[in-house]
């Protein structure tokens, strides 16, 4: 009796491993794993932008996205425009809700063919809520993320990732010298079939170091003697300048 109920439980239990196992297999098959270089960006008094290197591995067969964000923000812009045909005057200010401070994508194919249009700077625009906008016809979102996309901000490539066969990727993202300290996010997506397949994401830290991190501060904990020292070089500059110049009218 117990030999029969043993022969019993013996395929049950590895009938039920082998399930474990094949659920296992294919987790691990959508699984994406990064990681990145550097961790953490430090902007020093000579810091002109950096580039940040991205290595993992995708599930195979998948086009590979990696976006890089900031946080998002409210803006206030002064919107522009002509009274009476004649003179360029402030008509209003328009605010902005959910815009990122920084938005950057790289695609190993066009984000579109591979069912990633979420992905991208269109996903932002759509995003972005105005107020105020008294029925302008102007697409103030799009115009922003053009003034974003001049300032190196914001960015949407198919360069800089290649996609081995066996689902190793690397990526080479530029950042722009335009950052500002706090918490950004970097994210890689697996794209297949028209849909994300798997993702992974890290935060990535940028602060301030040396020069800057003390002006920062003197700013923030002494503005008396900040604005001291700002008005010190401000003098000292159009002296300078001065100088320069009356050295130059004294040579002819």
């Amino acid at each position: 009796m117990r030999g029969q109920i043993l022969l019993r439980i013996i395929p049950a239990a590895a009938l039920t491993i082998t399930l474990c196992l094949a659920s296992f297999a294919v987790h691990a098959a959508e699984t994406v794993v990064l990681t990145e270089t550097p961790s953490d960006i430090n902007i020093s008094a000579s810091y002109r932008g950096t580039t940040l290197h991205v290595e993992g591995l995708a599930p195979q067969d998948s086009a590979i996205a990696v976006r890089f964000a900031g946080e998002k923000t409210d803006l206030a812009l002064r919107q522009k425009g002509k009274v009476f045909d004649l003179l360029w005057m402030n008509l209003g200010t328009v605010h902005l809700h959910n815009v990122p401070s920084v938005f950057l994508v790289a695609s190993s194919r066009p984000l579109a063919d591979v069912g990633g249009a979420d992905l991208g700077l269109e996903a932002v625009r759509k995003a972005i809520t105005a107020e105020e906008n008294k029925g302008d016809a102007l697409d103030i979102p799009a115009e922003l993320i053009k003034l974003k996309q001049q300032d190196g901000l914001y960015r949407e490539s198919t360069r800089g990732i290649t996609v081995a066969d066996n689902g190793s990727f690397t990526a080479n993202m530029p950042i722009p010298s335009r950052m500002s300290p706090g918490a950004y996010t970097l994210e890689v997506f697996a794209l297949r079939n028209g849909s994300i397949a798997g993702s992974a994401s890290a935060p990535v830290t940028v602060r301030l170091v040396g020069m800057p991190a003390w002006i920062d501060h003197m700013a923030r904990d002494n503005s008396l003697l900040y604005g001291i020292l700002s008005t010190l070089i401000a003098i000292l500059g159009g002296l300078a300048i001065g100088i320069v110049f009356q050295s130059r009218g004294g040579a002819h």
